[in-house]
């Protein structure tokens, strides 16, 4: 079900529709809570603590989301990432499954392919649609399979060169600068490889998501089809290092044992080198989605041309990563060949998250966020630093012309309010479009009352007024959604409510 429409990392929303200092800006915080393998339900903002660069700040309001791809009342933007090498026809499969199932007219949808992002216009039949994405997928996998096999090739060519030399200096001190020179050298070049095709870019990715916020309204869902990685070469290294080992054994003891030492540093350095969770910090990767509030969604498949990948694979702690990634977003993780089944387990998920308020006090800058909740068994996932650049974007975006919600009140079962600030358009400008959403949830997230509407305007500010249902008693969460369709902007308002 739509909840929110996410602006950029943290959201800010206006208190009276216009800014004129600091205490009008608000910033929402998206922050996911488990204990154990349960989202944590029912809390109030009582219950948190929020910190802000080591000081304590008042939480204003607490809101809750809740939200599912099958919810196509709203426009829904989609991010399919192709992290492959080897095209297969159930790579064809998931991709029709997904334009066929899933896809919607008004739906934004974006290509990532290992080359290059795409923007797909969904306007078009959905055969041409899925010709157009096999034909970007196929055609920038094998590209990328090129010029990563040129790569790997290069790491090949040093081992080879140093497993050549081996057996021509059996007799030879193992400790001379060929087996230095070699550690180097494969050690600079793993480097770099890894940067490349192993270590996402984290730098597009926010890119990415700060385009999409800036253009496109509506909720976000990120869908990354990831092959696992297999680099024969990596066993030549293994192979090497046996042979290093071996070659020296026998001076272990000599006067060069202080060079054995080096050498078995350098190698270790390389071996841990191998371990991706040693030296790549998860944060900064689920950090833009964590702030974008963006579901990551993870498809871990086999090689089609590939056996054994279980036991080749060179980066099994990637896996972990991802999965967690996936976790601390509300996402799915699965491991199949099976894409249509993949994706069916992606639209079942239900993603639950809080929304943490608080006012912004004009100070810019790189801000540290610290949030609890008193437990220590639960775990908090949100995004814990914005960049000063983050920060400026947000101010940007909050100082636009903006549609408002304001004066609202329920009495007894009449529920009235005022919607301004929207953008008029046709024939001089006189007609503003408004599609208005009540909803009202219970305390279990139970929607029981949900409305919807399309109005024309000329009027700015313009009342509504109607009645609630009668058969509902106690206390409720109101959330009303306005959107302005000329200007393609949203924004919420939510409260409690007691209904007797």
């Amino acid at each position: 079900m739509k909840k929110y429409i996410i602006i950029l990392t943290i959201m800010l929303f206006l208190a009276t529709g216009t800014i004129c200092s600091a205490d009008d800006i608000y910033l929402k915080i998206p922050v996911r809570i488990y204990k154990g393998s349960e989202y944590l339900k029912g809390l109030s903002k009582e219950d948190f603590t929020l910190k802000i660069n080591g000081k304590v700040r008042t939480v204003e309001e607490l809101l809750t989301g809740e939200r599912s791809i099958n919810d196509i009342s709203e426009r829904r933007n989609f991010i399919l990432q192709f992290n492959l090498t080897d095209y297969g026809k159930n790579i064809t499969k998931g991709i029709e499954f997904f334009i066929n199932e899933v896809l919607r007219l008004k739906d934004n949808l974006i290509i990532w392919s290992p080359v290059k992002v795409y923007r797909i216009r969904t306007d078009k039949l959905k055969k041409n649609i899925i010709s157009d994405i096999e034909k970007i997928v196929k055609e920038d996998s094998f590209k990328y399979k090129r010029i990563k096999e040129l790569a790997r090739e290069q790491l090949f060519s040093i081992i080879q060169k140093f497993l050549d030399f081996i057996p021509n200096a059996k007799d030879s001190n193992p400790f001379s600068s060929n087996t230095f020179k070699f550690l180097n050298f494969y050690s600079s070049e793993w480097l770099n490889f890894k940067s490349k095709f192993l270590i996402p870019d984290i730098g597009k990715y926010y890119g990415v998501f700060a385009l999409l916020s800036q253009k496109y309204p509506g909720e976000k869902y990120f869908i990354n089809f990831q092959q696992r990685e297999v680099i024969p070469s990596l066993k030549k290294y293994d192979l090497a290092k046996r042979y290093i080992y071996d070659y020296i054994s026998r001076w272990v003891g000599t006067s060069e044992s202080s060079s054995f030492s080096s050498i078995s540093s350098k190698i270790n350095r390389i071996d841990k080198s191998m371990l991706l969770s040693d030296n790549f910090d998860t944060e900064q990767l689920v950090s833009p989605f964590k702030g974008a509030n963006i579901s990551y969604n993870l498809i871990l498949f086999n090689s089609f041309r590939q056996s054994g990948i279980e036991a080749d694979s060179v980066s099994p702690d990637l896996d972990g990563i991802l999965r967690d990634i996936s976790r601390s977003t509300g996402g799915v993780s699965i491991k199949t060949n099976d894409f249509e089944k993949g994706i069916d387990s992606i639209l079942k998920k239900s993603d639950n998250y809080y929304f943490i308020i608080y006012k912004f006090n004009g100070k810019k800058g790189e801000k540290k966020i610290e949030i609890d909740i008193g437990d220590k068994k639960a775990e908090l996932f949100y995004k814990k630093k914005f960049h000063p650049e983050e920060i400026d974007l947000l101010i940007k975006l909050a100082l636009e012309p903006k549609i408002n919600i304001s004066e609202v009140k329920v009495s007894g079962r009449d529920l009235s309010f005022s919607i301004s600030g929207f953008k008029k358009s046709g024939e001089e400008k006189k007609t503003g479009i408004i599609k208005v959403k009540i909803k009202i949830v219970d305390k279990d997230l139970k929607t029981v009352m949900d409305k919807d509407n399309t109005l024309r305007a000329e009027k700015d500010p313009i009342k509504i007024s109607l009645k609630i249902i009668p058969d509902i008693k106690g206390f409720f969460k109101l959330e009303i959604t306005a959107k302005d369709m000329n200007a393609n902007k949203t924004t919420i308002f939510s409260k409690y409510i007691e209904l007797k």
